[in-house]
Protein backbone atom coordinates (compact mmCIF):
# COMPACT_ATOMS: atom_id res chain seq x y z
CA UNK A 1 0.00 0.00 0.00
CA UNK A 2 1.25 3.38 -0.89
CA UNK A 3 2.34 5.45 1.94
CA UNK A 4 -0.25 8.51 1.01
CA UNK A 5 -3.14 6.18 -0.47
CA UNK A 6 -4.65 7.08 -3.77
CA UNK A 7 -4.06 10.16 -5.38
CA UNK A 8 -6.02 12.52 -7.11
CA UNK A 9 -4.74 13.33 -10.58
CA UNK A 10 -6.86 14.25 -13.68
CA UNK A 11 -5.35 13.12 -16.75
CA UNK A 12 -2.04 11.52 -15.52
CA UNK A 13 -0.88 8.63 -14.29
CA UNK A 14 -0.05 8.20 -10.10
CA UNK A 15 2.86 9.44 -8.75
CA UNK A 16 5.49 6.93 -7.16
CA UNK A 17 4.60 6.59 -3.50
CA UNK A 18 5.72 8.89 -0.86
CA UNK A 19 5.80 11.82 -3.20
CA UNK A 20 3.23 13.95 -5.40
CA UNK A 21 2.16 13.96 -8.39
CA UNK A 22 3.17 16.35 -11.31
CA UNK A 23 1.13 17.05 -14.04
CA UNK A 24 2.03 19.28 -17.31
CA UNK A 25 4.91 21.56 -16.84
CA UNK A 26 5.28 21.73 -12.96
CA UNK A 27 1.90 21.84 -11.15
CA UNK A 28 1.47 19.52 -8.21
CA UNK A 29 -1.28 18.16 -7.15
CA UNK A 30 -2.00 16.79 -3.29
CA UNK A 31 -1.60 13.40 -2.80
CA UNK A 32 -4.84 11.36 -1.51
CA UNK A 33 -5.16 10.95 1.85
CA UNK A 34 -4.60 7.01 2.79
CA UNK A 35 -8.14 7.39 5.07
CA UNK A 36 -10.06 9.01 2.04
CA UNK A 37 -10.36 8.22 -2.06
CA UNK A 38 -9.84 10.12 -4.42
CA UNK A 39 -11.30 10.04 -7.82
CA UNK A 40 -10.07 11.91 -10.94
CA UNK A 41 -12.85 14.23 -11.24
CA UNK A 42 -12.26 16.15 -8.01
CA UNK A 43 -14.08 14.25 -5.78
CA UNK A 44 -12.41 13.47 -2.23
CA UNK A 45 -14.36 10.91 -0.54
CA UNK A 46 -13.53 11.25 3.31
CA UNK A 47 -16.68 9.70 4.73
CA UNK A 48 -17.06 7.21 7.52
CA UNK A 49 -13.17 7.63 8.21
CA UNK A 50 -13.25 7.85 12.03
CA UNK A 51 -11.88 11.57 11.16
CA UNK A 52 -11.87 13.97 14.28
CA UNK A 53 -10.05 17.11 12.30
CA UNK A 54 -9.43 17.64 8.69
CA UNK A 55 -6.63 15.67 6.92
CA UNK A 56 -3.96 17.75 6.37
CA UNK A 57 -3.74 17.10 2.78
CA UNK A 58 -6.49 18.36 0.63
CA UNK A 59 -5.67 18.41 -2.99
CA UNK A 60 -6.70 22.17 -3.69
CA UNK A 61 -8.50 21.53 -7.37
CA UNK A 62 -10.99 19.70 -5.00
CA UNK A 63 -14.68 20.54 -6.68
CA UNK A 64 -16.13 17.86 -4.16
CA UNK A 65 -15.74 16.40 -0.12
CA UNK A 66 -17.74 14.02 1.47
CA UNK A 67 -17.03 14.34 5.20
CA UNK A 68 -19.95 12.67 6.49
CA UNK A 69 -20.32 10.36 9.47
CA UNK A 70 -17.25 11.05 10.76
CA UNK A 71 -16.19 12.55 14.52
CA UNK A 72 -15.33 16.50 13.61
CA UNK A 73 -16.48 18.57 16.41
CA UNK A 74 -15.15 22.17 15.82
CA UNK A 75 -14.75 24.36 12.42
CA UNK A 76 -12.56 27.28 12.43
CA UNK A 77 -12.30 30.05 9.17
CA UNK A 78 -9.05 28.21 8.29
CA UNK A 79 -10.73 24.98 8.02
CA UNK A 80 -11.39 25.11 4.14
CA UNK A 81 -9.42 28.06 3.45
CA UNK A 82 -7.43 26.47 0.63
CA UNK A 83 -10.42 24.75 -0.92
CA UNK A 84 -11.55 27.54 -2.90
CA UNK A 85 -12.78 25.07 -6.05
CA UNK A 86 -15.45 23.26 -4.03
CA UNK A 87 -19.15 22.92 -5.14
CA UNK A 88 -20.18 20.40 -2.74
CA UNK A 89 -19.67 19.81 0.83
CA UNK A 90 -21.51 17.29 2.73
CA UNK A 91 -20.71 17.58 6.84
CA UNK A 92 -24.22 15.61 7.92
CA UNK A 93 -23.67 13.14 10.55
CA UNK A 94 -20.82 14.49 12.56
CA UNK A 95 -20.01 16.05 16.20
CA UNK A 96 -20.12 19.59 15.51
CA UNK A 97 -20.34 22.10 18.37
CA UNK A 98 -19.65 25.12 16.50
CA UNK A 99 -18.50 27.20 13.60
CA UNK A 100 -16.68 29.73 13.83
CA UNK A 101 -17.73 33.22 11.46
CA UNK A 102 -15.99 33.05 8.24
CA UNK A 103 -15.89 29.18 8.58
CA UNK A 104 -17.52 29.07 4.96
CA UNK A 105 -16.24 32.26 3.53
CA UNK A 106 -13.49 30.82 1.16
CA UNK A 107 -16.02 28.45 -0.80
CA UNK A 108 -16.84 31.45 -3.38
CA UNK A 109 -17.81 28.87 -5.80
CA UNK A 110 -19.47 26.42 -2.97
CA UNK A 111 -23.60 25.10 -4.65
CA UNK A 112 -24.05 22.25 -1.60
CA UNK A 113 -23.72 22.77 1.94
CA UNK A 114 -25.32 19.46 3.80
CA UNK A 115 -24.96 19.53 7.89
CA UNK A 116 -27.83 17.59 8.71
CA UNK A 117 -28.26 15.58 12.07
CA UNK A 118 -25.62 17.11 13.72
CA UNK A 119 -27.83 17.61 17.34
CA UNK A 120 -24.91 18.92 19.47
CA UNK A 121 -24.56 22.11 16.78
CA UNK A 122 -25.76 24.82 20.02
CA UNK A 123 -23.92 27.81 18.96
CA UNK A 124 -24.33 29.56 15.65
CA UNK A 125 -22.24 33.00 14.86
CA UNK A 126 -24.41 35.78 12.80
CA UNK A 127 -21.76 35.30 10.55
CA UNK A 128 -21.04 31.64 9.73
CA UNK A 129 -22.61 31.31 6.32
CA UNK A 130 -21.32 35.15 5.72
CA UNK A 131 -21.02 35.26 1.54
CA UNK A 132 -22.78 32.25 0.80
CA UNK A 133 -26.18 34.03 -0.47
CA UNK A 134 -26.40 32.15 -3.10
CA UNK A 135 -29.57 29.69 -2.54
CA UNK A 136 -31.71 28.27 -5.31
CA UNK A 137 -33.14 25.08 -3.52
CA UNK A 138 -34.05 24.43 0.17
CA UNK A 139 -35.49 20.84 0.94
CA UNK A 140 -38.88 20.40 2.38
CA UNK A 141 -37.49 19.12 5.59
CA UNK A 142 -35.12 21.88 6.66
CA UNK A 143 -36.62 23.21 9.32
CA UNK A 144 -38.92 20.34 10.74
CA UNK A 145 -36.99 20.74 13.86
CA UNK A 146 -36.67 24.37 14.38
CA UNK A 147 -40.05 24.46 16.44
CA UNK A 148 -38.89 27.46 18.83
CA UNK A 149 -37.38 29.50 15.89
CA UNK A 150 -38.04 32.88 16.12
CA UNK A 151 -36.57 34.67 13.18
CA UNK A 152 -36.08 32.97 9.54
CA UNK A 153 -33.91 35.29 7.23
CA UNK A 154 -33.56 34.21 3.38
CA UNK A 155 -33.26 37.21 2.11
CA UNK A 156 -31.39 38.05 -1.25
CA UNK A 157 -30.99 35.11 -2.54
CA UNK A 158 -31.79 32.91 -5.58
CA UNK A 159 -35.03 31.13 -4.42
CA UNK A 160 -37.58 30.96 -6.84
CA UNK A 161 -40.27 28.39 -5.44
CA UNK A 162 -41.86 27.84 -2.16
CA UNK A 163 -43.71 24.27 -1.94
CA UNK A 164 -46.49 24.17 0.24
CA UNK A 165 -45.01 22.04 2.90
CA UNK A 166 -41.48 24.01 2.91
CA UNK A 167 -41.87 25.88 6.37
CA UNK A 168 -43.83 23.17 8.27
CA UNK A 169 -42.77 23.04 12.03
CA UNK A 170 -41.75 26.85 12.28
CA UNK A 171 -44.46 27.21 14.67
CA UNK A 172 -43.36 30.12 16.47
CA UNK A 173 -41.94 31.87 13.46
CA UNK A 174 -42.30 35.45 14.09
CA UNK A 175 -40.79 37.50 10.92
CA UNK A 176 -39.94 35.93 7.75
CA UNK A 177 -37.06 37.49 5.40
CA UNK A 178 -38.03 36.58 1.55
CA UNK A 179 -36.96 40.22 0.48
CA UNK A 180 -34.95 40.31 -2.80
CA UNK A 181 -34.92 36.63 -3.95
CA UNK A 182 -36.63 34.86 -7.78
CA UNK A 183 -40.06 34.37 -6.04
CA UNK A 184 -42.54 34.52 -8.84
CA UNK A 185 -45.50 33.01 -7.19
CA UNK A 186 -47.30 32.26 -3.99
CA UNK A 187 -49.69 29.31 -2.78
CA UNK A 188 -49.98 28.00 0.71
CA UNK A 189 -46.40 27.94 1.80
CA UNK A 190 -46.91 29.89 5.06
CA UNK A 191 -49.94 28.73 6.33
CA UNK A 192 -48.35 26.78 8.76
CA UNK A 193 -46.80 30.08 10.00
CA UNK A 194 -49.51 30.56 12.97
CA UNK A 195 -47.73 33.10 14.98
CA UNK A 196 -46.17 35.35 11.85
CA UNK A 197 -46.42 38.95 12.79
CA UNK A 198 -43.93 40.03 9.64
CA UNK A 199 -43.63 39.05 6.40
CA UNK A 200 -40.88 40.32 3.94
CA UNK A 201 -42.05 39.76 0.09
CA UNK A 202 -40.51 42.73 -1.25
CA UNK A 203 -37.98 42.80 -4.59
CA UNK A 204 -38.86 39.92 -5.64
CA UNK A 205 -40.88 38.59 -8.73
CA UNK A 206 -44.32 37.69 -7.65
CA UNK A 207 -46.94 38.34 -10.16
CA UNK A 208 -49.64 35.69 -8.61
CA UNK A 209 -50.82 34.94 -5.16
CA UNK A 210 -53.59 32.52 -4.37
CA UNK A 211 -56.86 33.58 -2.72
CA UNK A 212 -55.34 31.20 0.60
CA UNK A 213 -51.96 32.65 0.60
CA UNK A 214 -51.93 33.94 3.99
CA UNK A 215 -56.08 32.93 4.95
CA UNK A 216 -53.89 31.35 8.43
CA UNK A 217 -51.78 34.18 9.45
CA UNK A 218 -54.02 35.23 12.24
CA UNK A 219 -51.68 37.33 14.05
CA UNK A 220 -50.29 39.08 10.63
CA UNK A 221 -49.13 42.00 11.56
CA UNK A 222 -47.04 43.81 8.21
CA UNK A 223 -46.86 42.11 4.91
CA UNK A 224 -44.43 43.35 2.52
CA UNK A 225 -45.44 43.38 -1.22
CA UNK A 226 -44.03 46.31 -2.70
CA UNK A 227 -41.43 46.40 -6.09
CA UNK A 228 -43.11 42.65 -7.55
CA UNK A 229 -44.79 41.96 -10.75
CA UNK A 230 -48.53 42.01 -9.18
CA UNK A 231 -51.33 43.92 -11.29
CA UNK A 232 -54.17 42.65 -9.42
CA UNK A 233 -54.92 40.83 -6.30
CA UNK A 234 -57.46 37.51 -5.24
CA UNK A 235 -60.89 39.35 -3.67
CA UNK A 236 -60.42 37.92 -0.02
CA UNK A 237 -56.41 37.74 0.10
CA UNK A 238 -56.69 40.16 3.45
CA UNK A 239 -60.56 39.32 5.17
CA UNK A 240 -59.17 36.63 7.51
CA UNK A 241 -55.90 38.82 8.81
CA UNK A 242 -57.59 40.59 11.95
CA UNK A 243 -54.41 42.03 13.42
CA UNK A 244 -53.06 43.44 10.02
CA UNK A 245 -51.89 47.12 10.67
CA UNK A 246 -49.00 47.56 7.53
CA UNK A 247 -49.69 46.77 3.71
CA UNK A 248 -46.73 47.83 1.37
CA UNK A 249 -47.79 47.26 -1.99
CA UNK A 250 -46.00 50.45 -3.85
CA UNK A 251 -43.82 49.70 -6.98
CA UNK A 252 -46.34 46.94 -8.33
CA UNK A 253 -47.78 47.85 -11.86
CA UNK A 254 -51.16 47.67 -10.74
CA UNK A 255 -54.02 47.03 -13.07
CA UNK A 256 -57.55 49.01 -12.05
CA UNK A 257 -59.87 47.33 -14.06
CA UNK A 258 -62.85 44.91 -12.65
CA UNK A 259 -60.26 42.46 -10.92
CA UNK A 260 -59.62 44.98 -8.41
CA UNK A 261 -63.41 46.40 -8.26
CA UNK A 262 -63.27 45.28 -4.32
CA UNK A 263 -60.29 47.02 -3.47
CA UNK A 264 -62.12 50.67 -2.63
CA UNK A 265 -64.42 49.28 -0.90
CA UNK A 266 -61.97 46.94 1.20
CA UNK A 267 -59.91 50.30 2.13
CA UNK A 268 -62.62 51.89 3.01
CA UNK A 269 -63.32 50.18 6.41
CA UNK A 270 -59.25 48.73 6.81
CA UNK A 271 -58.38 50.58 10.04
CA UNK A 272 -54.15 50.13 8.92
CA UNK A 273 -52.38 51.86 6.71
CA UNK A 274 -51.78 51.05 3.23
CA UNK A 275 -49.30 52.23 1.33
CA UNK A 276 -48.51 52.78 -2.23
CA UNK A 277 -51.47 51.33 -4.88
CA UNK A 278 -51.36 53.36 -7.60
CA UNK A 279 -52.65 52.17 -10.82
CA UNK A 280 -50.21 51.66 -13.71
CA UNK A 281 -52.93 50.60 -16.54
CA UNK A 282 -55.59 51.66 -17.93
CA UNK A 283 -52.96 55.04 -19.30
CA UNK A 284 -56.16 57.16 -18.66
CA UNK A 285 -55.60 56.45 -14.79
CA UNK A 286 -51.59 56.29 -14.55
CA UNK A 287 -50.45 57.04 -11.03
CA UNK A 288 -53.84 57.48 -9.79
CA UNK A 289 -54.73 56.11 -6.64
CA UNK A 290 -56.66 53.04 -6.80
CA UNK A 291 -58.72 53.57 -3.28
CA UNK A 292 -60.29 56.79 -4.58
CA UNK A 293 -61.94 54.82 -7.13
CA UNK A 294 -65.52 54.35 -7.19
CA UNK A 295 -67.61 51.17 -9.09
CA UNK A 296 -68.20 53.01 -11.56
CA UNK A 297 -64.90 54.64 -12.15
CA UNK A 298 -63.38 51.73 -12.63
CA UNK A 299 -63.22 50.48 -16.63
CA UNK A 300 -62.86 47.15 -18.17
CA UNK A 301 -65.33 45.08 -16.39
CA UNK A 302 -66.88 42.57 -18.87
CA UNK A 303 -66.21 39.77 -15.71
CA UNK A 304 -67.52 38.67 -12.67
CA UNK A 305 -65.51 41.21 -9.63
CA UNK A 306 -63.41 39.18 -7.46
CA UNK A 307 -62.26 36.31 -9.75
CA UNK A 308 -58.29 35.71 -10.83
CA UNK A 309 -56.65 33.80 -11.92
CA UNK A 310 -54.04 31.18 -10.51
CA UNK A 311 -55.39 31.95 -7.05
CA UNK A 312 -55.63 28.35 -6.47
CA UNK A 313 -53.53 26.67 -3.45
CA UNK A 314 -51.61 23.72 -5.66
CA UNK A 315 -50.68 20.39 -4.01
CA UNK A 316 -47.06 19.13 -4.34
CA UNK A 317 -45.63 16.36 -3.47
CA UNK A 318 -42.09 17.78 -4.79
CA UNK A 319 -39.51 17.69 -1.54
CA UNK A 320 -37.53 20.76 -3.12
CA UNK A 321 -38.56 23.68 -4.80
CA UNK A 322 -38.48 23.47 -8.42
CA UNK A 323 -35.17 24.12 -10.07
CA UNK A 324 -34.42 27.02 -12.56
CA UNK A 325 -34.61 25.96 -16.21
CA UNK A 326 -30.90 27.92 -16.20
CA UNK A 327 -28.58 27.13 -13.23
CA UNK A 328 -26.17 29.42 -12.15
CA UNK A 329 -22.68 28.48 -11.34
CA UNK A 330 -23.02 30.51 -8.10
CA UNK A 331 -25.91 27.87 -7.04
CA UNK A 332 -26.28 26.36 -2.97
CA UNK A 333 -28.23 23.62 -1.85
CA UNK A 334 -28.30 23.78 2.18
CA UNK A 335 -29.35 21.29 4.32
CA UNK A 336 -30.17 21.87 7.78
CA UNK A 337 -32.63 19.60 9.22
CA UNK A 338 -32.12 17.23 12.04
CA UNK A 339 -29.93 20.14 13.88
CA UNK A 340 -30.62 20.87 17.20
CA UNK A 341 -29.91 25.11 17.38
CA UNK A 342 -30.03 26.93 20.36
CA UNK A 343 -29.50 30.41 19.53
CA UNK A 344 -29.80 33.42 21.65
CA UNK A 345 -28.00 37.09 20.08
CA UNK A 346 -24.96 38.15 22.35
CA UNK A 347 -23.47 41.41 22.58
CA UNK A 348 -20.36 40.45 19.77
CA UNK A 349 -23.49 39.20 17.48
CA UNK A 350 -23.14 35.66 18.16
CA UNK A 351 -25.58 33.18 19.22
CA UNK A 352 -25.59 31.18 22.21
CA UNK A 353 -27.29 28.48 23.93
CA UNK A 354 -30.73 28.34 25.63
CA UNK A 355 -32.11 25.43 26.20
CA UNK A 356 -33.95 24.58 23.87
CA UNK A 357 -34.61 28.46 22.75
CA UNK A 358 -34.15 28.98 19.06
CA UNK A 359 -34.17 32.43 18.54
CA UNK A 360 -32.62 33.39 15.05
CA UNK A 361 -31.60 31.86 12.16
CA UNK A 362 -30.15 33.96 8.98
CA UNK A 363 -29.06 32.69 5.62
Amino acid sequence: MQPHGQRCIQGAAAAAPGTSAVIGLGVTVAPCPSVCKCSPEDTIRCNKAGLRTLPAELAASAVSLNLSNNLLRILTANTFRNLTFLRSLWLDRNNLTFLYPGTFSALSNLRELDLGWNSRLTHLHANTFRGLNRIWTIQNDAFAMLNRLGVLDLGHNHISDLPNQLFNGLIQLKTMHLEANRITRINCSFNSLLRLRNLYLNNNHISSISHAAFSDLKKLQFLHLNKNNLSSLPKHLFAELPKLKYVFLSHNPWNCDCKMLWFPTWIATYKGVVEGMQCALPVLHNQTLLDVFTHSELINCSMPPGLASADKCEETDANTAAMPHAISDKLLWITLAWCAWHLAETPDKSFSGLGSDVSAFFL
